[in-house]
């Protein structure tokens, strides 16, 4: 079995074209959430900061004279050393410490972190809670912190005086807890990248399980089985095309095993009379019974006429193959009908026959040894069927239609039955008992393969039979009638 090479699997090419665009939604998906999440916590403990820093701001009061705050017990946890050590359950941070400062306008400090840096300016008023607020992240201790600067005003000895309150926590909390969010995601969203693939493999397996067994059938078909392969119920859609295909060349191959086989036969059948006449003349001239000179006279004869089979089998089997594009040439037809006159004239010299050649330069793109060997054939047959002394000749013809080579003889014609067997080899019938052989079965083909037509039919004087016009019309080069039914024909 011949090495298998190709491209990517289905299944590969699936999982490309599905997973790779899903793991980018989730990836984007991911980010998106972790953007989410991020947004939300950061408002949830942003709130947080908020209700703190209120909640600070009431516990700032007047004693003896002086501003002071006093923490409860519940904020000292949460605003003490000891929240941050409370806070923690092995190496996961369960709740962060707050800090927090309060400070008078020009950023005089009255109680709090004195480590935390005065909130510089003045806040405009927050368009959610109302009142004049600062939310801001900020850097202490090389950790980053998130602040609520809240501006409260406050009754003191002098009378009412603002003071900022600004309550913190360490970012590191709320980043976990987005992080963990995303993580969260991720891995969701991962299982279910996993279980895709796994579908997506599953799916494509089954979905390609005809497309083996077809391959299973092919291989353990016979080299000389060329049947059509038949379609189950059970073949998909998607199939049938490749099966049609593959169909169509199968019925190319019989086809092209048919022509092989005809061929063979047709020249088996072609070369065993003269092979068969070679042995009995080399026989008559090795016994004695003819004399020598006489004797190889017929060889050299059943020779040429040999060859000449062998050629038109040849020609034949060459028009059948089709006509490959190195060949398409211009040409002058009437130079290439010379070259065919002469080649013929010593027999049609032998035969004292009279020919006439009428034609004007014509030049034409095409197969040109189609055309010579169809001139040759049709030139061959005429000068054949006419009688010593008669006469033929070849008349090239243009329009707008395309050419017409007419090859007419004084002959005798068609016999009805010729006229209905014209073109199949090896068939006889002409008026004077001489047939075509395989002349104008290879003229028809060769015609068809041009994309022309070839039309044969008796020539009428007064109603009677007065000899045989053989025309090839072609058109210009390529042919729209190549390979029609009706490209030769036979008229009475």
């Amino acid at each position: 079995m011949a090495e298998r090479r190709g491209g990517r699997a289905v299944r590969q090419r699936l999982m490309l074209w599905l997973a790779l665009p899903v793991a980018l939604f989730i990836l984007v998906d991911a980010w998106a959430s972790y953007r989410a999440a991020a947004g939300i916590a950061q408002s949830a403990f942003d709130r947080l900061l908020v209700t703190s820093a209120h909640a600070l701001a009431d516990l700032i009061h007047l004693e003896g004279g002086e501003l002071q705050i006093t923490l409860p017990h519940a904020a000292l946890e949460l605003y003490g050393d000891e929240a941050e050590v409370a806070g923690r359950r092995g190496d996961a941070v369960t709740r962060s410490r707050m800090i927090y400062r309060v400070s008078y306008l020009n950023g005089e400090y009255l109680a709090g972190e004195r480590a935390v840096a005065p909130y510089a300016g003045l806040a405009p008023v927050h368009p959610r809670y109302g009142v004049r607020l600062a939310l801001y992240g900020t850097q202490l201790a090389g950790e980053p912190v998130r602040m609520a600067a809240l501006w409260q005003p406050v009754e003191t000895h002098d009378g009412m005086r603002y003071v900022v309150v600004q309550v913190g926590e360490p970012s590191q909390y709320r980043d976990r807890i987005a992080r963990g969010i995303l993580w969260q995601t991720l891995a969701r969203q991962s299982a279910l990248l996993a279980l895709l693939v796994v579908l997506i493999w599953c799916v494509a397996t089954v979905a390609l399980r005809p497309l083996r067994v077809f391959a299973r059938q092919l291989e353990a078909r016979p080299a000389t089985d060329l049947e059509p392969v038949a379609v189950q119920p059970q073949t998909p859609q998607e199939l049938l095309p490749a099966v049609s295909a593959f169909n169509g060349l199968l019925e190319r191959a019989r086809e092209a095993q048919a022509a092989q086989q005809r061929f063979v036969a047709d020249a088996s059948h072609q070369l065993r009379t003269p092979l068969a006449v070679l042995q009995l003349q080399a026989h008559a001239g090795l016994a004695g019974e003819l004399p020598a000179r006489e004797a190889l006279e017929q060889v050299a004869a059943t020779t040429r006429r040999t060859a000449r089979v062998v050629q038109q089998l040849l020609a034949w089997n060459r028009a059948r193959a089709g006509v490959p594009a190195e060949q398409i040439a211009t040409v002058d037809l009437r130079a290439l009908l010379e070259e065919v006159a002469v080649e013929l004239s010593p027999l049609i010299a032998a035969r004292h026959q009279d020919f006439q050649l009428d034609a004007e330069p014509c030049p034409w793109t095409g197969p040109a040894w189609m055309v010579r060997e169809i001139a040759m054939n049709l030139l061959h047959n005429a000068l054949t069927y006419t009688p010593e002394g008669g006469a033929l000749g070849m008349r090239l013809q243009q329009d707008a239609q395309g050419v017409r080579l007419v090859v007419h003889d004084d002959g005798p014609g068609l016999s009805a039955q010729m006229q209905h067997d014209l073109f199949v080899p090896f068939v006889s019938g002409a008026v004077g008992g001489r047939g075509a052989g395989l002349g104008l079965a290879i003229c028809r083909d060769l015609a068809q393969a041009c994309g022309g037509r070839l039309v044969v039919e008796n020539r009428r004087v007064d109603g009677a039979v007065r000899g045989l016009d053989a025309t090839l019309v072609l058109p210009g080069w390529p042919g729209a009638s190549a390979g029609r039914p009706d490209a030769s024909e036979s008229r009475p």
